[in-house]
C-alpha cells in the first residue's frame, strides 16, 4: 500500500536516504517541525512594495522580475503588475529543456501585461553539451551530485538577472521562490549525511554547507579529472551563483536589492492554479504536475533522485505542504499518485534533445 510505504504524517517515502523514521513510521522532518511564524505578512508586504515604488521613482522601471514561464513566476508577474501596480521588466531564459508551450505562455503573458521581455544571454548549445556530459557520467556511475551538476548552466540565471538590472538602472529584483520548495536534494545528501529542511541559517551554517558540497565536488573531480575542463562553470554554479542570495552577488551588486515575494506574501497554490486557468496558461504535454512544468529536465532529475536518493522533488514538495498545514496527508497521497508518477514521455523528450539512448533511464 502506498500509505504504508511513506511517512505516517507526510508523504516522504521510507526509502529516502538520509532520513530517519521512528517506531511509528514518522520521519524526523515531521518530528522536528519548527513553529509557524507570527509575522504580519500583509503589513510587511506593504512596506516592501512601498519601498520598491520609492526606490523606483524617477527610473523607467520599479523592478525586474525573474520569469521562467512556470506557474509561480507567471502568477508573480501578474500580481506585481495588476495588484501592486509596479512597472516591471521581465528577465527570461529559454533553456534547451523549456517546452514550446511554456515559451508561448511567457510571450502571451508579457504581451498581455505590456511588460518588456529581456532574454538572458546564455548559450543553449553549451548547456546541452554540458548536460549530456553529466548524464553520460551518471549512466556509468549514478550519483546525486552529478544529477545536480547537470543544471550548473542554469545557475547563471542568478547572475544574469543582476546584470540585466544594472544595465537597465533597476534597483530591485523580485523572484518567485517560496518556502514550500526549500528542500535540498542531491548535492549534500548521502546515506550517511542526513537530509534537512532548509531554514533561515547563519553565515557559519551556510559556510559549512558550502564546505560539504565542495568536499564532495572535489571527490567527483578526483574520480573524473576531465571535469577540470569545466571547473570555471562548476565553481561559479556551486559557490558564486548557487542562488540569488550568495555573498558574491550581494557584494558585487551592493546597490541592487532583491525580494523572494512569496516568502513575505505567503503562497496559495489554489489561487495560483485558478489564475493559470483564467489566463489560459497551458501545461506541456505528458506533464503530470503544474509545478516545475517549465523544465522537462526536471523529470529526468526526479528519475535520478528516485534511483539514488529514494525520493523525488514532488515527494518533498507535497510533504512540505502537509507540514505547513496547506494539505492533508490524504490529499497529498491522492496527488502523489498522479503528480509523483514520472513521465516516460518527458524523459524521452530530454533524451532526444541530448541524443542519449532513452533506455539508459528505464
Amino acid at each position: 500500500m502506498i500509505h504504508n510505504k511513506r511517512c505516517s504524517k507526510c508523504v516522504i517515502p521510507r526509502s529516502a536516504h538520509g532520513i530517519e523514521f521512528d517506531e511509528k513510521g514518522c520521519c524526523e522532518l515531521c518530528n522536528n517541525i519548527s513553529k509557524k511564524s507570527t509575522e504580519n505578512r500583509v503589513e510587511n508586504l506593504k512596506l516592501r512594495i512601498d519601498e520598491i515604488k520609492k526606490i523606483g521613482m524617477g527610473r523607467p522601471y520599479d523592478c525586474l522580475v525573474g520569469l521562467s514561464g512556470g506557474r509561480d513566476s507567471s502568477y508573480l508577474l501578474y500580481l506585481l503588475v495588476k495588484k501592486h501596480n509596479l512597472r516591471c521588466m521581465a528577465a527570461y531564459h529559454r533553456t534547451p529543456f523549456t517546452p514550446d508551450i511554456i515559451d508561448a505562455n511567457v510571450r502571451k503573458l508579457t504581451k498581455k501585461l505590456n511588460v518588456p521581455l529581456i532574454e538572458m544571454d546564455i548559450s543553449k548549445e553549451k548547456h546541452k553539451t554540458f548536460a549530456k556530459k553529466m548524464m553520460l557520467y551518471w549512466i556509468k556511475e549514478p550519483d546525486n551530485i552529478i544529477a545536480n551538476l547537470a543544471c550548473a548552466p542554469c545557475k547563471q540565471h542568478n547572475h544574469e538577472v543582476y546584470k540585466i538590472a544594472k544595465k537597465n538602472n533597476i534597483k530591485y529584483i523580485i523572484f518567485g521562490g517560496n518556502k514550500l520548495e526549500n528542500f535540498q536534494l542531491g548535492a549534500a545528501q548521502t546515506k550517511d549525511n542526513k537530509v534537512q529542511e532548509i531554514k533561515e541559517v547563519n553565515t557559519w551554517q551556510k559556510l559549512k554547507q558550502i564546505l560539504l558540497v565542495t568536499r564532495r565536488g572535489i571527490k567527483i573531480l578526483l574520480k573524473r579529472p576531465v571535469l577540470i575542463l569545466d571547473f570555471s562553470l562548476l565553481f561559479k554554479a556551486s559557490i558564486l551563483y548557487l542562488n540569488n542570495r550568495t555573498l558574491y552577488l550581494r557584494l558585487l551588486y551592493l546597490n541592487i536589492k532583491m525580494l523572494d515575494y512569496y516568502y513575505i506574501a505567503g503562497y496559495d497554490e489554489k489561487e495560483v492554479i485558478k489564475f493559470l486557468s483564467d489566463i489560459g496558461w497551458e501545461m506541456p504535454n505528458n506533464c503530470n504536475s503544474t509545478w516545475r512544468a517549465d523544465c522537462a529536465f526536471n523529470e529526468l532529475k526526479n528519475y535520478m533522485f528516485m534511483k539514488k536518493a529514494g525520493m523525488t522533488y514532488i515527494d518533498a514538495y507535497l510533504s512540505n505542504m502537509i507540514r505547513a498545514g496547506i494539505l492533508t496527508r490524504e490529499e497529498a497521497l491522492k496527488r502523489v499518485k498522479i503528480e509523483g508518477k514520472i513521465s516516460k514521455e518527458r524523459i524521452k523528450e530530454v533524451c532526444d534533445i541530448l541524443k542519449i539512448p532513452v533506455g539508459s533511464f528505464q
